[in-house]
């Protein structure tokens, strides 16, 4: 992204929302609410501006320069050719005056004046600008390729005629309709966009209804909307129907010969208690002082071959997409929830990993087979954690046995995972609740439970040892990686968190940097908010056949094997495993396939988080149209120069208190200690404050007030930062905040995953 500093930052913020005429030193300043000993650095701040060719200087006032009149003005080390990216239009829909383009090459800022007439993830021409050799901003000179030239959305009166706006936030522009085929005001509607329109002529985008997809608000509607705002298929073609005459389920006496027979081990599965595709079973065994666990995953790709429709579809979706009363799987329910599932009382084909522990948790001797398993007993994770709370399930005693030898293991397994150097963030996913007819009617928050951790730990080392074997005898491996964070933004984390009293010491090993920070929050309102901070600063784990290490879970050699029913990754690592490791295949895909393999399971995991984030968003600002009005306590867990974002104690979610509900009583915004201050009276309003506020608004998002006077807000402070007196803070008091806090050490929480969806998202 743009390297800027705060001040830098701030004085483009003001040029842009400053008339074409300029602004003196002297008035930037002002602007800027430069104190006597920051106006050096806004000089050189200006100065540094002009030289990159950012800034013009026209009479002594300095702009900034616009791009389309005056191209001979350009800032150095400008690439001569255009460069390829990816739109994300993400800043534009939180209102900011500007969005980024992703590349190869990394993240450039793009000022909402140069971005042509791009929309959210189009493909585009970028003329790129970088600094000290890193990206840092640039002009979008041509749109290669549009995401979408469909768009479900709603109908709204102007006037005597009908526009179009998308339901998606990060499409905020209105479309004139040239025909609307018969819909009316407020409903759901796709639009196909005959044109795109031209920002600097004024033409606005226009198009065509093309499907009434019924009433706003109504549940199936939004869904729908999503479902077409996405490009998701509702239908498998019939190429795939029609191969899935030719797969039985019948294992004959050939295919039985070929593989390990566990069906005389004691097997169980672990799953949420609505899920119907079973991918993975476990069975464990006592041997000497130790153990030998087996962790038995669907033998999918038996039945999946590369060449076949069924791959190739699964391919075109990457994995499965969960929505509420809604799942679109990546295989045909006759392969993901009957065939390849692991039903009880039933044999199955699977591919299984065998680990010996010693007593302490160590592995001693892995293996990886073709086997046949036949599971005993298909367990919710709820009934399993009321055995380890109460012990007073009505089980088998063989399954209570299991359970319970599995529970001592995963416990080790989880202390040496501790001791490399695994990061556990305090952040419990929002569960929701659907009545009957599909609306939101609860929502809760989803604790971590002992049960989902102990299947993690088991699917984490099936994936590390699927990843070192494959390392080892494959020409290529999809890997999971996690980078190691950019210490850029880790030095920038530091000063936040030593402003509110979080000792942070950078130790060589960077898991155990982050770790020490995590343990010396003080209690879990810390958690819940820093945890959050530190998560947003660290980089998102993706594929790739580049060997890296995966950073979060500490792990030299990572992948995933053991969900080939919902993830194409797991599907294309399994044809890997049954060609290099069992030998039981000759084919074998070239390299360049595995890595667009790996580009794909990226970027339909993305798109699947972001339609899921969708649905929820539509669903919850729903719920919460009649609650307008209503007051709640809260905290604030996040702030940035637009406003306050508070979760709420009442409802487990969280809302934006925006900063012109203050920012008229003289508060500025300091950027590195995440807070608002009032530098006349001391007040100030920052992370880990109390507040009680309404909701006034229910729009594109849910938008607060205080619901008293600003200055009775409470805080909520460390013992050992000073205290403060109504609010106030003082410089003396800053100066001590970087120092408080010795000697805490907490021990974090992992998160919970509640659901199929989120089951994708780790070991899983």
């Amino acid at each position: 992204m743009l390297k800027l500093t705060k001040e830098q930052r701030k004085i483009v913020k003001i040029l842009e929302d400053t008339s074409n005429k300029g602004l003196s030193y002297n008035e930037i300043v002002v602007k800027c609410s430069a104190t006597k000993s920051e106006k050096s650095l806004y000089k050189a701040a200006i100065s540094s501006l002009h030289e990159l060719g950012v800034l013009v200087k026209t009479q002594k006032k300095y702009k900034l320069k616009d791009y389309h009149q005056d191209d001979s003005v350009i800032p150095r080390e400008i690439s001569p050719q255009l460069l390829e990216g990816v739109f994300d239009a993400t800043s534009l829909s939180r209102n900011y005056s500007f969005a980024f383009v992703r590349t190869e090459k990394g993240d450039f800022y793009v000022s909402s004046e140069d971005t042509l007439n791009a929309y959210h993830n189009d493909k585009v021409g970028i003329e790129p600008y970088f600094r000290a050799g890193k990206p840092d901003r640039c002009i979008v000179r041509r749109i290669i390729d549009r995401a979408n030239t469909r768009m479900a959305g709603d109908l709204r009166s102007s006037g005597n005629k009908l526009l179009f706006i998308c339901s998606s936030p990060k499409i905020h522009n209105w479309f004139s309709i040239l025909d609307t085929g018969g819909a009316r005001e407020n409903q759901k509607v796709v639009l196909e966009v005959t044109n795109w329109g031209n920002p600097k002529t004024s033409i606005a985008p226009s198009g065509k209804v093309i499907e009434i997809l019924g009433d706003s608000g109504d549940p199936a509607v939004e869904l729908m909307a999503v479902l077409r705002q996405f490009q998701l298929p509702l239908e498998f073609p019939s190429s795939v129907l029609d191969s899935l005459t030719s797969i039985s389920d019948t294992i004959g006496e050939f295919e039985l010969s070929k593989r390990k027979d566990y069906r005389g081990l004691l097997t169980y599965t672990v799953d949420p208690s609505s899920a119907k595709d079973f991918d993975d079973a476990i069975s464990i065994q006592r041997i000497n002082d130790g153990w030998r666990l087996y962790v038995h995953i669907a033998d999918v790709a038996h039945y999946v071959k590369p060449d076949s429709p069924i791959f190739q579809e699964a391919v075109q979706r990457g994995n499965s997409f969960y929505f509420p009363k809604k799942v679109i799987p990546m295989l045909p329910e006759m392969l993901s929830n009957g065939v390849c599932s692991l039903r009880p009382d039933e044999d199955k084909l699977t591919m299984t990993v065998v680990t010996d522990f010693d007593g302490n948790g160590a592995i001693l001797r892995q293996e990886m087979v073709e086997s046949i398993i036949r599971s005993n007993i298909r367990l919710a994770y709820e009934q399993v954690d009321e055995f380890f709370e109460s012990g007073l399930l009505e089980l088998d005693s063989e399954i209570k046995t299991a359970l319970a030898e599995s529970r001592k293991l995963s416990s080790l397994l989880s202390r040496k995972r501790m001791d490399a150097g695994y990061i556990f963030f305090d952040l419990p996913e929002i569960e929701f609740h659907y009545d009957s007819e599909g609306f939101l009617h609860k929502m809760s928050l989803a604790e971590e439970t002992e049960s989902h951790k102990m299947i993690e730990n088991f699917m984490l080392v099936a994936n590390e040892y699927t990843a070192k074997k494959l390392a080892q005898v494959s020409p290529t491996v999809m890997y999971r990686i996690h980078e190691d964070p950019d210490w850029e933004k880790l030095e920038k984390l530091f000063e936040t968190l030593g402003s509110y009293g979080i000792e942070c010491s950078i130790r060589e090993n960077p898991n155990k940097t982050v770790q020490g920070i995590l343990h010396s929050l003080p209690n879990p309102d810390y958690h819940r908010v820093f945890d959050r901070i530190i998560l947003r600063s660290m980089k998102k784990a993706k594929y790739t056949t580049e060997h890296q290490r995966h950073f979060g879970l500490a792990i030299e050699y990572y992948t995933h094997f053991t969900s080939p029913i919902r993830r194409l990754c797991d599907l294309v690592i399994h044809h890997l495993c049954k060609t290099y490791i069992c030998k039981s295949q000759t084919f074998a895909f070239k390299p360049k396939q595995v890595a667009f393999y790996a580009t794909v399971s990226s970027e339909r995991e993305l798109l699947a988080d972001e339609a899921e984030r969708e649905i929820e968003r539509i669903y919850k600002l729903a719920y919460l149209k009649d609650k307008v009005g209503e007051r709640f306590t809260g905290m604030v867990i996040g702030t940035n120069s637009s406003g306050l974002l508070v979760r709420l104690n009442e409802i487990p979610l969280t809302a934006v208190l925006r900063s012109s509900n203050f920012i008229s009583r003289s508060f500025v915004y300091l950027d590195r200690e995440m807070r608002f201050i009032n530098k006349s009276t001391g007040y100030y309003y920052q992370l880990l404050d109390k507040v009680i506020v309404q909701i006034v608004e229910v729009s594109d998002d849910v938008y607060l007030e205080f619901a008293e006077e600003p200055d009775n807000h409470i805080h909520s402070v460390v013992k050992t930062i000073p205290k403060t007196n109504g609010g106030r803070i003082s410089m003396s008091d800053k100066k001590k905040r970087h120092t408080a806090g010795k000697g805490i050490d907490v021990k974090t929480r992992s998160k919970k995953y509640a659901s199929n969806k989120t089951k994708m998202k780790h070991g899983r």
